[in-house]
Formats: structure tokens, sequence, C-alpha cells
């Protein structure tokens, strides 16, 4: 599988040389990643721009988008078959799910990257009944453990990460990012062996990210200067292929 490499955030100690140095991912070795941080930490700013990039410089891919939030920052998408808000990312996710799975079982031969965004995972988890909570969980932990073979990945974004709604989830996603500045429970879950270097003084659009558990460095989210050309990139992605 030929590498698929996205921009994500900026490196801080770059910038503060004033160089503007990206911080790449290859989805085909890192393929799942996390978004926390408390509400006004810009992670939907974020997730736009990731998607966005998808979009743009792997104009092959497919975007799959359970909003579960549901607020106003996916409008754009709202007649988009691959767009599910609230109770739908129930079929948003089961959709994506067995898509999967005929990849894996080979009814479907295709080989180009699928990515499913799940706006607050943990909300949706605590909105169903606990049969129901407990399908999804072992559903996305099969992802989590094979997508990345047959080109599924995941994208989460919520306000904190646990191992409740995630086991293992340091494990399971290869890039973490934190928003603002993480609570002592945060630190302890994700950056326990470098405490010494989170610091109290992250604001909008910086913090931390931790690449197969051990790569920690200080970003900063890029500034946007066309909103319109980004949601663009995601509307191309998700309708791909329909």
């Amino acid at each position: 599988m030929e590498k698929q490499i996205i921009p994500l955030v900026y490196d801080e100690d770059m910038l503060k040389l004033h160089h503007s140095i990206y911080v790449h991912c290859d989805m085909t070795s890192n393929p799942h990643l996390a978004i926390q941080g408390v509400t006004g930490t810009g992670k939907t700013y974020l997730v736009k721009q990731i998607l966005a990039r998808i979009g743009l410089y792997l104009p092959t891919s497919k975007i799959t988008v359970c909003d579960f939030k549901g607020d106003d920052s996916f409008i754009f998408l709202e007649d988009c078959d691959r767009y599910h808000r609230f109770v739908d990312c129930m079929n948003g996710f089961n959709e994506f799910y067995d898509s999967f799975i005929k990849r894996q079982t080979r009814m479907n031969t295709d080989r180009n990257l699928h990515i499913l965004l799940f706006d607050e995972w943990g909300s949706f988890l605590n909105y169903l009944d606990k049969k129901q909570a407990e399908e999804y969980r072992k559903k996305l932990s099969i992802i989590l453990m094979l997508g990345r073979s047959f080109n599924y990945h995941i994208l989460l974004a919520q306000q904190r990460l646990s191992a409740e709604d995630f086991p293992k989830v340091r494990d399971n996603f290869n890039n973490i990012i934190t928003l603002g500045n993480p609570s002592k429970e945060v630190i302890g879950m994700f950056y326990s062996d470098i405490r010494e270097q989170i610091q109290n003084d992250r604001g909008l659009g910086t913090g931390y990210m931790l690449t197969n558990g051990t790569d920690f460095r200080k970003i900063v989210v890029p500034t946007v200067t066309n909103m319109a050309k980004v949601e663009h990139y995601i509307k191309r992605a998700v309708e791909y292929g329909t």
C-alpha cells in the first residue's frame, strides 16, 4: 500500500524559530487519530482542517461523518448520504462498519482510504442502553485492531478520552492530540512518563501530540484563511463514490 501522508498541525518548537513546519501523519502506518479537549479549545476547527487535507491530498478517499453533537459545524453536509447527526449516528456507524466487513471478507476489493469521523463518541455511548453501547464498543475495537490492513481509519473527537469509552485507548490510537491544558487525569493516562514537560500554558489552538505512545511534541493548530475551501474538500470526500 502506498504511503498516504497528510499534514496535521504545526510543530510549536519550530514555529518559535520562525519555521512553519508541519507534523505529518502517514495513514498507512499510523491509522487512527483521537482529539480531546474541553469546549472552546478548537477541536472542531482542527477536525475540519484534517478532513479537508484528506480530501485534498488523498482525492479518492471516502469520509463518513457521524456528528452526534449535531450543531451547525457540519451543516454544509446535511444533504450528503455519508453525513449523520445525533440518533442517526447509529445508522452511520453501522454502514461504515458493514462496508469495512465487506472489504475484510473480500466482497469489496477496493483499497481506497475510508475514514470515519465520530464527534462525541462518549456522549453517544451514554445515550445508548448498556447492551447497545457494548455492541458499538466491540465494533469500534474490531475496526481499530484490523482497519489499517484494509485502509479503514477512525478519527474521534471528544472532550476527554477515557478507558471506559475506549479500552486500551493509548495503544489503539496511533496519534492522540490534546488541545488546551490537560487535566490531572489526562496527564496520568497519557503523559505520566513525561509529565514534567506538561505546562499550564496552553491556549486556544495549542496543545500536545503523542504518536505511538512515545513521540511527544507541542503543537499549534494552523489558521484557516478560507473556510469555504476547507468545507469544499470535506464535502467532496463525503460525496465521493455516492
